[in-house]
């Protein structure tokens, strides 16, 4: 099998993409299997691979799967696309692209999806009768240990609260700034961390500002995959507070770290956080309110039942402690990397048989 994976343009904004096509590639090459991966404006001809690879596979069904379905299409091959989170939640609302979308999904072979329900969404909002197979993301087995807090530049006395994702609009970083303007005065040595890729150049801009004034708020590099879950692992609570989300590898990280993790009611946070308010004694985390606003895919987000929540956390560390060895023990149930490296290759003999 030759598997060639299109990985969209971009360093800085593509990071779920690159992490999952790098796992997949890393597992495939113990294997008697070629892989190559390539970014969407690679000038890499497509005449050159024609017949070459076995099939095409596409990360994101917007910033790759279009040009993927093109070069599939003149190379007479296969295409699989694996949907990650916003390609789907908020590009099918954009009447722009809203057609290539649906005609990437509906002549690829197969869609791959993180959970159930991105696959309903699918279709409610495309009306496809293309196969879609749900494969939930894998992640690598750690053993945890100290790691030293003064690597990322962390006082010991300082109480973290480290938000997923970077900075971005749909990742919201302001609303948690803003946010949390409230408790800083009521809990001592209280610290926001943001990381800060992905970025988009003009959102980073308004963060700066609204940082300027804000000692308390941390941006930090992100660091090497390998290095998140030490970093997760140092935060006294886990937020994410995105208009949006699909496959996010920042979340499965913090609950394989053993974090209480409080986030948003949206797509993606809820179809791997378990509420504790709705199941109490067998959460394995805390959502709170959110609902949907006039503009597309963004929400509406309860800045008051946040604070709450948040409050609550940090008031009572035996109940977050015990929150977040629960997501500890669902991640190491749930997200298994020999599934998910079984079910993709179990996928490509049954497309190349």
């Amino acid at each position: 099998m030759n598997i060639y994976y299109g990985i969209p343009s971009g360093l800085q904004i593509n990071v779920e993409e690159r992490e999952t096509s790098k796992r997949l590639i890393s597992a495939l090459s113990a294997l008697p299997c070629h892989t190559r991966d390539f970014t969407t404006d690679d000038p890499y001809p497509f005449e050159a691979i024609a017949g070459t690879p076995s099939l095409i596979h596409a990360f994101n069904l917007a910033k790759s799967g279009i040009q993927c379905r093109k070069l599939a299409e003149k190379s007479r091959l296969p295409l699989i696309i694996s949907c990650s989170g916003l390609d789907v939640y908020a590009d099918l609302f954009n009447p722009v692209i809203k057609s290539q979308l649906q005609d990437a999904i509906s002549y690829a072979t197969r869609i791959i999806v993180p959970f159930p329900a991105m696959a309903r969404f699918i279709k409610t909002r495309i009306h496809t009768n293309s196969h879609i197979e749900v494969i939930t993301p894998g992640i690598q087995p750690i053993e945890f240990f100290d790691f030293p807090r003064e690597h990322f530049g962390f006082a010991p006395d300082e109480r973290l609260i480290i938000a997923s994702g970077g900075l971005l609009p749909a990742k919201n970083p302001i609303f948690a700034i803003h946010s949390i303007d409230r408790l800083v005065n009521e809990f001592k040595n209280l610290r926001l961390v943001i990381l800060s890729e992905p970025f988009d150049p003009d959102y980073r801009k308004k963060v700066e500002a609204e940082i300027a004034d804000r000692p308390w708020v941390k941006v930090i590099p992100r660091p090497e995959p390998e290095i998140l879950p030490f970093l997760y692992r140092m935060a006294e609570v886990f937020i994410n507070v995105s208009h949006a989300e699909g496959y996010n590898p920042c979340l499965i990280k913090a609950m394989q770290a053993s974090r209480p993790i409080l986030a948003a009611d949206i797509h993606g946070n809820n179809s791997y956080i378990r509420n504790e308010k709705n199941f109490p004694g067998s959460g394995n985390g805390i959502l709170y309110f959110t609902s949907p606003s006039p503009s597309g895919y963004e929400r509406i987000h309860d800045t008051d039942d946040f604070i709450d929540k948040l409050r609550f956390l940090l008031s009572n560390s035996d109940q977050a402690t015990e929150l977040g060895q629960r997501a500890g023990a669902t991640a190491q149930k749930t997200f298994s990397l020999q599934k998910e490296l079984y079910l993709h290759l179990q996928m490509y003999k049954s497309i190349l048989a």
